[in-house]
């Protein structure tokens, strides 16, 4: 196990020799954008005052990029 993930298997390179394939889960867009969303609803200063960011604009683009992403989902 590397940082808890379990190896589930290598793959050979001419530069770095065996190199070990992790065994990590993915997220998709939709639940990144979520987890995005809420951290800048829960923390709307942090990213203020730290990041100088416009968050009422981010927050706006998130809400319609989720909204698109449940479209598109719905959609298959």
């Amino acid at each position: 196990m590397i940082f808890d993930y379990p190896q589930i298997g290598t793959i050979k390179t001419k530069e770095l020799g065996d190199v070990p394939l992790l065994d990590i889960k993915m997220m998709s867009d939709l639940d990144c954008h979520k987890m995005c969303l809420k951290s800048r609803l829960d923390n709307p200063e942090l990213y203020r005052e730290v990041l100088n960011e416009d968050v009422e604009a981010v927050i706006e683009k998130l809400k319609r990029t989720i909204k698109e992403c449940e479209a598109a989902r719905n959609e298959k």
